[in-house]
């Protein structure tokens, strides 16, 4: 059978997946796949969308943020 039995807690199910709530914002807010941590740009992104989901900092001289591309997948300069 497709279900967790004796499991406790609040879940988000989503696409035929359990996504325990505390993890949840590891998780792409559009498409719910699992979000990745660029070492970097110290910033998180989901590779299915091709999308930051941190804004850069307000630091004009951030090392991190600077050299960020558009979009994560983008070629690196």
């Amino acid at each position: 059978m497709n279900y967790k039995q004796d499991e406790q807690g609040l879940y988000l199910v989503a696409n035929k997946k359990f996504i325990n709530w505390m993890d949840v914002h590891t998780y792409c807010h559009t498409c719910l796949s699992a979000l990745t941590f660029d070492d970097e740009f110290d910033a998180s992104y989901c590779s299915t969308c091709n999308e930051w989901r941190e804004e850069k900092c307000s630091d004009d001289s951030c090392e991190y943020c600077e050299r960020r591309p558009q979009r994560p997948l983008d070629p690196r300069r």
